[in-house]
């Protein structure tokens, strides 16, 4: 990797401190009096009791006991391969409670790519069971 290549990569892995250094179990989370996730920058990240039910109620029919290892937070991928307002979902049962949100029934399989009013509305319902992930392309 040249110098500038690596620069950039450092740059990105900067850019997402703000992530856990491991995502929880939704059945875990749901267990705990307050819960949270422990980030890479050493802080820590809350997530409401109120949103982890919602998730709960949205899988929990659908994945059954499945959903109780579901991992926490969902995952907003953000990289330039999707374009300026574009954002991945990957996973099938986060592709399933984004489709709930969003009153949608798309078909897919393990992946969603979604546009600026879908990540804000995903957002607006799950401001703190979501987070954002910065890619770099690898081509």
């Amino acid at each position: 990797m040249d110098p500038e290549s690596r620069v950039f990569a450092k740059l990105v892995r900067s850019l997402n401190d703000h992530l856990p250094v491991e995502r929880k179990a939704l059945g875990e989370l749901l267990r705990e009096e307050k819960p949270r996730v422990v980030c890479r920058d050493g802080s820590t990240h809350r997530i409401r009791k109120e949103e982890l039910e919602a998730i709960e109620r949205i899988v929990g029919s659908r994945w059954g006991k499945e959903a109780e290892r579901l991992k926490l937070p969902i995952l907003i991928e953000m990289a330039p391969d999707y374009g300026r307002s574009a954002a991945r979902i990957r996973g099938r049962v986060y592709c399933d409670i984004l489709q709930a949100i969003l009153g949608e029934d798309r078909k897919t399989t393990d992946e969603m790519v979604i546009f600026r009013p879908d990540i804000r509305r995903l957002r607006r319902e799950l401001p703190s069971a979501t987070q954002y992930a910065f890619l770099i392309s690898t081509s």
